[in-house]
């Protein structure tokens, strides 16, 4: 269980107190799980009520523009009705008109009077003018179409008495009153088209005016969001950084005392094993093997916790050197070969002619490398065989590590390489890892711009590839 006081933190188990042995671990500014957690808790809420506040401003300012934009959409909308609809109406009335006053004065200059004709003509003709009373927009429109009303009857009358005796004297002045009502017609005419030019020019005003106004709110909605988008990026980003590097000194910390004591347990379960103290039992040893073996894992995940926190807060450091890439690769072999010898697995290395040296720390990039065989040996079955080769492809060199295991999921190919992520557990008792060996080796392959990813087919195995530019 864990005991936490004002400034430790310590980890009892039963066969601690067997041996008299206490962990502590001191952190370099007292901190407790509830504390870090808490913490933590009201950082995220902070970096939340930002984000949501800006995303809420922006979103209003949206629907502000929306509003604007419908507005004016709906206001152009009405006066191109009121264009199209109210004056063209009218227009067409008058035009109807005319085709009356037209067809009367074909009829008088043919001489040839017939009554039927002008009789479905006057129908016409006070139809439309009738529309035209229920269609007035404009002013002096309906006194215009009262004008119009006046001298139509006055020609009708002319006419009905020409159809009765038609004579010279009575057509030139039925002529004359046509022109007349015509002359009326026209103006009518021209107060609708008028009125139409007029509101063409107004709805193209209101157009441009949507436009600009339309536009300004744009740039204004574009401005704030940007404003807005760095302003909360650059808060959560620094409190994010600032969680994560608090996270990364508490588990550096926590991995650090935590290492000592580890040890001090596996040396005293390796000395006891060894009977150096005295005469063991058959169950005591069993026992001291367990401990030995998970005092080992718990030492290989402690290792692998310190890696990663040097490589998280930046606090790992290349020395770059040029270096053979045969001499780079056999080195960090050298340190799994035993390893690999441990479980019946034949590891062969084949390195192109030719290849170019490359500029890199090689501790530190052997550290990858050994960690990406080590992840192959534990996944490969008793007797398989594993392939590190290296080539040179256009301006990198490119580092394989290809096995005969079970092969990897499509589905989990593109997370292995995040933290604490493990493939499911290899079927030939090759052990189980911290899901820490991969992580480390992609954060040491970017520290040289390099790339790194995998390929597997199941049943097959896979293969593990990074590249190193010649140049970096």
């Amino acid at each position: 269980m864990f005991v936490l006081g004002k400034n430790t933190l310590s980890i009892q188990r039963p066969f601690f107190r067997t041996f008299g042995l206490r962990l502590q671990f001191l952190p370099d500014q007292p901190m407790s799980f509830k504390h870090f957690f808490s913490v933590k808790n009201n950082k995220e809420r902070g970096i939340r009520l930002t984000i949501l506040t800006g995303f809420g401003l922006v979103i209003m300012l949206s629907l502000f523009i929306a509003g604007w934009t419908y507005y004016h959409i709906t206001s152009l909308g009405n006066a191109a009705e009121n264009l199209f609809i109210a004056n063209y109406r009218s227009i067409q009335y008058v035009h109807a008109m005319e085709g009356t006053l037209d067809s009367y004065k074909d009829m008088l200059i043919s001489g040839i009077p017939d009554q039927a004709e002008i009789v479905s003509q006057d129908k016409r003709f006070r139809s439309n003018l009738t529309l035209e009373f229920h269609n007035i927009t404009e002013v002096g429109e309906s006194e215009t179409a009262h004008a119009v009303e006046k001298s139509y009857s006055i020609l009708y009358g002319s006419l009905k008495q020409w159809i009765s005796s038609p004579s010279e004297l009575s057509k030139e002045s039925i002529l004359s009153g046509l022109e007349t009502v015509k002359s009326q017609c026209e103006t009518l005419l021209l107060l609708n088209e008028k009125a139409m030019f007029m509101r063409a020019d107004a709805a193209k005003g209101d157009a441009q005016f949507a436009r600009t106004s339309s536009l300004i709110i744009i740039c204004l909605l574009i401005g704030a969001s940007i404003i807005l988008a760095f302003g909360v990026s650059r808060r959560s980003l620094a409190e994010f950084r600032q969680l994560d590097r608090a996270k990364s000194n508490f588990v550096s910390t926590a991995a650090h005392e935590l290492k000592n004591p580890l040890s001090s347990i596996k040396t005293s379960a390796g000395l006891l094993l060894d009977k150096i103290p005295g005469e063991i039992t058959s169950k005591q040893e069993l026992l001291l093997t367990n401990i030995k073996k998970e005092s080992e894992r718990l030492l290989g995940t402690v290792k692998d916790l310190l890696d990663l926190a040097k490589l998280e807060t930046g606090n790992l450091q290349l020395v770059k050197a040029p270096t053979s890439v045969s001499t780079f690769i056999e080195s960090s072999l050298f340190p799994v070969m035993l390893q690999a010898d441990k479980v019946g697995v034949h590891i062969d290395l084949q390195i192109a002619q030719n290849v170019s040296k490359v500029n890199i720390d090689a501790n530190k990039l052997s550290w990858a490398l050994t960690n990406l065989v080590s992840n192959a040996i534990r996944y490969s079955p008793q007797g398989g065989q594993i392939l590190v080769s290296a080539s040179e492809i256009d301006n990198e060199v490119w580092v394989s590590v290809k096995d005969q295991g079970k092969g990897i999921p499509p589905a989990e190919l593109e997370r292995i390489f995040e933290k604490f992520v493990q493939v499911e557990e290899a079927a030939y008792g090759g052990g189980i890892g911290t899901g820490l060996g991969l992580s480390i080796a992609k954060e040491i392959v970017q520290l040289h711009n390099g790339r790194i990813w995998a390929d597997s087919e199941i049943g097959k195995g896979s293969v593990f590839t990074f590249t190193i530019p010649k140049n970096s």
